[in-house]
């Protein structure tokens, strides 16, 4: 699904709401609220108390915790998965060392499940890494896009929500690993907001996007463009990505797949065969 060859998921065909929304596409962009909503299970492989510091979403939503951030930036703690962006990044917040404050002014990720490698812990929690994380209820995607910006990560593999994020009226923040049907079909910037799997960056977009208005430091925020971009995104999911699109783009590859197996493939599509 993939690899070389590569076919749209089961999730995206499915229609089932935890992946799509369902028939809710969201509301009006400004009827929206100026935040970040995930929600999500630690996945991104086995965690154990020997290796979930180097789990992807794990840092996404430590480095998005106000008090996370907070606490590092006085170093009353030192983060344990995560480090603070360089100054390289001109964050105008960490200038003030008001980073943490504002980002829980719209930061809004937790996990509904920390899915322990230890055996029987109740309630999604776990004995290694509560210490670090406060599991929250579940949330529907649909209520999901009464938010503006919904950022994207892989779990044990890629994400299942992608398709309906696009299709949403919400923005897009995607990072990934992994190759899909799609990839050629859509264009970072116009689309959707690419991210780095390390999420460095994810600070500065949200700053693009937001702005900041500290004491000292004014950075003016760019909704316009931000909405720009998660229209044209579900304009074009939804002339591109429908299930008609799939069933031509798996019967071409299938066609494609059969010519390439076939013993006479050096002769077979061409107009020459015909005449």
């Amino acid at each position: 699904m993939n690899n070389e060859i590569l076919l749209p998921a089961p999730m995206y065909w499915s229609g089932e709401e935890r992946f799509s929304g369902g028939d809710d596409h969201g509301e009006d962009w400004e009827n929206k609220l100026d935040k970040v909503i995930w929600r999500g299970v630690a996945t991104g492989g086995r965690n154990t108390e020997s290796n979930w510091k180097g789990f992807q979403r794990h840092r996404f939503v430590a480095m998005t915790n106000a008090t996370q951030v907070s606490g590092a930036e006085s170093w009353d703690f030192v983060p344990e998965n995560w480090e603070l962006p360089p100054s390289q990044y001109h964050l105008a917040p960490q200038q003030e060392g008001q980073l943490g404050s504002w980002i829980g002014q719209w930061s809004d990720t937790a996990f509904v499940d920390l899915m322990c490698h230890t055996p029987d812990q109740p309630n999604g929690t776990c004995n290694y890494t509560n210490p670090y994380f406060s599991i929250t209820s579940n949330m529907k995607m649909a209520d999901q896009f009464d938010r503006k910006y919904l950022p994207d990560i892989d779990g044990n593999s890629f994400s299942g929500r992608y398709r309906g994020f696009l299709m949403s009226t919400s923005l897009p923040i995607k990072a990934t690993i992994f190759k899909e049907w799609h990839d050629s079909r859509l264009i970072p910037w116009k689309h959707f907001v690419p991210m780095d799997n390390r999420f460095m960056d994810f600070w500065g977009i949200m700053q693009y996007f937001l702005g900041y208005k500290g004491k000292n430091v004014n950075v003016e925020g760019h909704d316009k463009e931000a909405k720009r971009i998660a229209l044209a995104g579900q304009e074009w999911a939804n002339r591109v990505l429908r299930k008609e699109d799939m069933q031509i783009y798996t019967l071409r590859l299938l066609l494609e797949y059969a010519r390439l197996g076939d013993d006479r493939r050096d002769h077979m599509g061409w107009v020459k065969d015909l005449l």
